[in-house]
């Protein structure tokens, strides 16, 4: 029984993966869709399906119609997870490397290890051409996401608004086990990996090497570590023992004295010395602190 329901999997599996899926939105070069726009291997018996009507620039056909006319021609291994309308946009003829360029600079300023694959862009509206001058506008946060909108502003603040998509590898940093609050982030909890850019909540840490950091919450095995799960490593911890330095008439005096509160790199915090005195130092590094 176990054989033949695993046969029975395996044969449902193979169909799935025989057919092909349509894409929900086509882009095309001209004022008509043809089979190689859908299938691009199909230029040996390619053939005009559709045209648009004068002066529109966008065509929705219905799914099942489109399936329908792609067995016609022989096809019949395509399906749609759309049981609406499938869209034919055409394409702006626009020279859109300007607009690329900031979208590359954008996501490599913002991440440390990116490869970019492909990018996309394309104007909410059709246009023949770009102004001659303008500026490129993100939104809040955009580089978070695979896909989002950007806008161009012209000298006469005319704004035109576009839609990208970015086929890009990131590196991430996953925490390899449950790790609890106030704990230092490092290689024993954490392992770095490569994954296609999808969307991100907030931004992934990027350098735990470069950048020290201890979790700010309790983190999930297999969790994407982010900046809102961190914040900056206490150097040194309320009630531990601090070396104090202190520069005087050309001398460096040192002495110990107890911390009275966590403090991170740079922070001023307050120790007591053995006599009793509070005093304020300047954090320096692990246990170390300075008088200023």
């Amino acid at each position: 029984m176990l054989i033949k329901t695993t046969l029975l999997f395996s044969l449902f599996a193979s169909c799935l993966y025989s057919q092909n899926i349509l894409q929900n939105e086509y882009f095309i070069n001209h004022d008509f869709v043809m089979l190689s726009d859908i299938i691009p291997n199909a230029k040996t018996d390619d053939k005009k399906l559709f045209s648009l009507e004068k002066d529109r620039h966008i065509l929705r056909v219905k799914s099942k119609k489109l399936i329908q006319l792609l067995k016609k021609n022989g096809y019949k291994e395509y399906i749609s997870r759309h049981r609406g309308y499938i869209q034919f946009t055409k394409q702006s003829p626009i020279n859109r490397s300007k607009i690329i360029a900031q979208i590359k600079k954008l996501y490599k300023t913002k991440y440390s290890s990116i490869t970019i694959q492909n990018i996309s862009v394309e104007p909410n509206v059709y246009m023949d051409q770009l102004p001659s001058s303008y500026t490129v506008h993100f939104q809040e946060n955009s580089y978070l996401s695979r896909k989002g909108i950007l806008y161009i502003k012209t000298p006469k603040r005319r704004e035109i608004f576009f839609h990208y998509l970015i086929s890009a590898k990131v590196t991430i940093y996953q925490a390899k086990n449950s790790i609890k609050r106030g704990v230092q982030i490092d290689n024993r909890n954490c392992q770095k990996n490569s994954i296609m850019l999808d969307r991100f909540w907030a931004m992934p840490i990027q350098d735990i090497n470069r950048h020290r950091y201890q979790s700010k919450y309790n983190i999930q095995a297999g969790r994407v570590i982010t900046v809102r799960n961190v914040t900056p490593l206490d150097f040194i911890r309320r009630g531990s023992v601090v070396n104090i330095f202190m520069d005087e008439a050309n001398m460096q005096i040192t002495f110990s004295a107890k911390a009275l509160q966590n403090g991170k790199l740079g922070d001023t915090i307050n120790v007591r010395n053995r006599d009793g005195k509070k005093i304020a130092v300047v954090v320096t590094g692990k246990n170390r602190a300075e008088i200023k």
